[in-house]
């Protein structure tokens, strides 16, 4: 076999395997990402426990970094602590392994059955549960498939005195293997593709067993580059969690360096077989630095907050929660793109609050603060919609595609809560510079209509971010006595308008900010409604 021909078989393999993989881990997190974000929401304070969800988080989704990104989106959220976001991450480097485990196996001739049937269920049950177990099947299929390329490729340059004395040099130098193995993954993002790049060349008979390690060492440095993508522009301990795993890793690799000859020495009794020996001590060294490293997570925790230093960020322009890596974990992404609309939600509440303040309390500074707050909630929306656009609905489960449909609805409705909130300021202005008053009985009303309105909204946002269906039937009860109220007072404002107790002039700006605050309840209740939808 010439160069050319093992290069471009080999090149075509690893392509193969990297897309079955991407299909397999695709298919698997639209089947059951879902409930692995509800299992990790769901961790204790106990350590351990969050290794061992980790562990399954990763295992079952067939990928550290999807599980990585995954737990930094719920860090994010506000869901989880930095020690158990630490417990987790530990778990999956433990998970991750499972992959190693499972491509070294030799199934021979087995994946063409397994690729066909996965297509059939595939095709025939699209955009169902057994479709998308389908979808991993045929993405398990096309992994074995590219592992097979790989390794019949690699097998050419078994007499290639310079390709094998490469690698030699790699199992003599370990420092050096360390370092190529770490950037061929940050390159390609994926420790689950080097282990098997590496497997496969432990099947061609091309590498040393000490070379392999040294690049699955790398590995585990190099994926850490997920994490660091994933946490940019992220909260205060996704950022942390980050540099945790990549500071536990760097140092966890370097600690065992000196060892890894007889390291080496001591896996090659596990198996006769190379491409197993390789993935054991991918597994035996995983398990080893998880258990080592379990008893200090609240000294890691510790250490990290001393290392990466700062205050959470509050009311700002830019999104916390959009990253461009969470999209290519469509179900993480949708989460995030909630957490950002729920903080958008929050800001259009202190919009209305500071319109009472400015109202009811004479608060001088409150209609100006609306108006600068009106700038970030447009801005968020704006980010908001061109990301959740940017979500693969073909991607998601059926549920899930209701709620993309409905986080764009959701979107448009509390904007213009705040367009309301902007209105009411507006024309407290007015009354501020013209110094009208309203009588106490008009202030009375107008409280109360406030009051009534700011709680509906509220519980429109409860729904929202708890998706509780009662709590949204609960909205659409209370929006029936916003909309007496508006009419009571608004009759009550008549008649003390023909009585002569209020300003004519100030009297229509009270009408029009009860008109305001009946429209914020309606989009409450379009919320409220929306959410009933997705559930």
């Amino acid at each position: 076999m010439d160069t050319t021909t093992v290069v471009v078989t080999a090149a075509g393999g690893l392509a193969l395997f990297l897309y079955g993989l991407r299909v397999l881990s695709g298919a698997l997190s639209r089947a059951v990402g879902e409930r692995m974000r509800a299992l990790l929401e769901r961790i204790t304070g106990k350590a351990y426990r969050g290794v061992l969800v980790g562990t399954v988080t990763a295992g079952v989704l067939q990928s550290s970094s999807m599980a990585n990104v995954l737990l930094i989106g719920l860090l994010n959220a506000g869901a989880l602590s930095l020690k158990q976001g630490i417990g987790v991450m530990l778990g999956t480097e433990i998970g991750t392994s499972v992959t190693a485990q499972v491509i070294a196996f030799r199934i021979g001739d087995y994946y063409l059955p397994v690729i066909a049937l996965g297509f059939l269920l595939s095709e025939l049950f699209r955009g169902r549960r057994v479709g998308d177990a389908g979808r991993a099947m045929l993405g398990f299929g096309i992994l074995f498939l590219g592992m097979d390329l790989m390794s019949g490729g690699l097998r050419g340059l078994a007499h290639s005195e310079s390709v094998v004395g490469l690698l030699e040099l790699l199992g003599n130098n370990v420092p050096l293997g360390v370092l190529v193995g770490a950037g061929i993954t940050a390159l390609v993002q994926s420790s689950s593709a080097m282990t098997g790049l590496v497997i496969a060349m432990g099947s061609a008979g091309i590498i040393t067993l000490p070379a392999a390690i040294a690049l699955v060492l790398g590995a585990n440095i190099g994926t850490t580059i997920t994490a660091q993508l994933a946490s940019l522009g992220g909260s205060l301990s996704a950022r942390r969690l980050a540099r945790t795993q990549l500071l536990i890793n760097c140092v966890g690799v370097g600690v065992f360096l000196p060892f890894v000859p007889w390291y080496a020495q001591l896996v090659s009794w596990t198996s006769p077989a190379l491409e197993r020996q390789i993935a054991n001590a991918h597994t035996f060294f995983n398990l080893v630095g998880t258990a080592a490293l379990l008893p200090l997570v609240g000294g890691l925790a510790w250490l990290v907050s001393k290392l990466v230093r700062g205050r959470e960020r509050v009311g700002t322009v830019t999104p916390q929660y959009l990253s461009e890596s969470f999209l290519a974990a469509p179900t993480v992404a949708l989460n995030q793109a909630r957490q950002e609309l729920l903080r958008m939600g929050a800001l259009a509440r202190t919009m209305v609050v500071r319109c009472r303040d400015g109202l009811i309390d004479d608060d001088h500074t409150a209609f100006a603060e609306v108006l600068e707050i009106e700038e970030c909630v447009d801005s968020l929306k704006r980010a908001v919609e061109e990301y959740l656009e940017r979500i693969p609905g073909e991607a998601l489960s059926h549920r899930e595609a209701r709620r993309l449909h409905v986080l764009q609805h959701v979107t448009g409705d509390v904007e213009r809560v705040g367009d309301q909130a902007v209105n009411i300021a507006e024309r407290g202005a007015v009354l501020r510079r013209q110094r009208y008053c309203f009588s106490d009985e008009a202030v009375a009303d107008l409280a109360q209509m406030l009051d009534k309105a700011l709680h509906l909204y509220e519980r429109a946002l409860a729904a929202l971010r708890e998706e509780d269906a009662d709590c949204a039937r609960n909205v659409l009860h209370l929006e029936a006595e916003v909309d007496h109220l508006e009419q009571r007072f608004r009759s009550n404002h008549l008649k003390r308008l023909e009585e002569g107790v209020c300003n004519p002039s100030a009297g229509v700006l009270f009408l029009e900010i009860l008109h305001n605050l009946e429209r914020i309840g309606d989009h409450a209740v379009n919320v409220a409604g929306d959410v009933l939808y997705a559930l």
